[in-house]
This record gives structure tokens, C-alpha cells and sequence, in this order.
């Protein structure tokens, strides 16, 4: 993570300058970002969510994970299925501690970086797991979980 560092996250978010940071980043490259990464952004969350399932095809280049969240209002339990495609390196650093509580617990930040000519979506969660994912194109969907 560039921005929401475990570090930062682990002082209690208190720098609230790594969000403006980060959001005059994320204007500055809006354009090159693919379009649904920014309507993700921008209507949905994934914050507080958590990985259900994770299916790789490296073959293929394709990635997709499956979360459980909510709504951008936390009203509403929400799937998300996230594809990335395109996939060039999925690098997941899971927690280092000698005895983790709760898997890799809810997903806590993302961010998403131009490099070269992918991007990268970095996610950190609770335990300290982070996954990074760079390619090229993005999917998602997402749908409300009936009661």
C-alpha cells in the first residue's frame, strides 16, 4: 500500500492527509483508470467487506474475487464480484503474526495505481493481509442480499 499503510491505519487514521493526498492522485490519473473502477469509486464500497471466494486463472490472465459488504450507506448487505483481466501479477502478502483471529479479516482500504500502462488495486485488511493485483481491465457487479 502507498497510501493507507497499515502503519497509518495501525495510528488510528489520524493523517487525514492521506485522503486528499490520495484523492488529488486518484483525479489526476481518472482518466486512464478503467471506467468501472471509477463508478466503484465513486457509488459503491468495499470497506468493511470480506473475501468469500477468490478464483485465479493465470493462464488466462483473469482474477476474480467475490466479497461480502455493503451498500455505500451501510444499509445493505451487498455481493461485489470483482474480474480483473488482463492480469499480470496478483501478489498476495497474507498476515505475518504467529497466530491470526479472524482469516484475513474485513477489508479495511484499497487503492488504485497507474504503473506503466496497468493498474493496481492494492487491498489491506484488518489482519494486516494485503493483496495486490495489477492489469488491465475491470468488471464488477454487485447485488443486494435479500434478508
Amino acid at each position: 500500500m502507498k497510501y493507507f499503510t497499515s502503519e497509518w491505519w495501525g495510528n488510528g487514521c489520524e493523517d487525514e492527509t492521506v485522503f486528499k493526498k490520495y484523492q488529488e492522485y486518484l483525479d489526476s490519473v481518472s482518466s486512464e483508470l478503467p471506467e468501472q473502477l471509477i463508478t466503484i469509486q465513486k457509488e459503491f464500497t468495499l470497506h468493511d467487506s470480506n473475501i468469500k471466494e477468490i478464483n485465479s486463472d493465470f493462464e488466462n490472465g483473469i482474477v476474480s474475487i467475490r466479497l461480502r459488504g455493503w451498500d455505500i450507506a451501510f444499509e445493505k448487505e451487498m455481493e461485489y464480484s470483482l474480474l480483473f483481466s488482463g492480469v499480470a501479477e496478483f501478489k498476495q502478502f497474507l498476515p505475518q503474526q504467529e497466530y491470526v483471529e479472524s482469516e484475513l479479516g474485513d477489508l479495511g482500504y484499497w487503492e488504485y495505481e497507474v504503473v506503466n500502462e496497468a493498474t493496481e488495486m492494492r487491498m489491506l485488511f484488518a489482519s494486516n493481509a494485503e493483496f495486490c493485483v495489477r492489469f488491465q481491465g475491470f468488471e464488477f457487479t454487485c447485488n443486494q442480499i435479500k434478508a
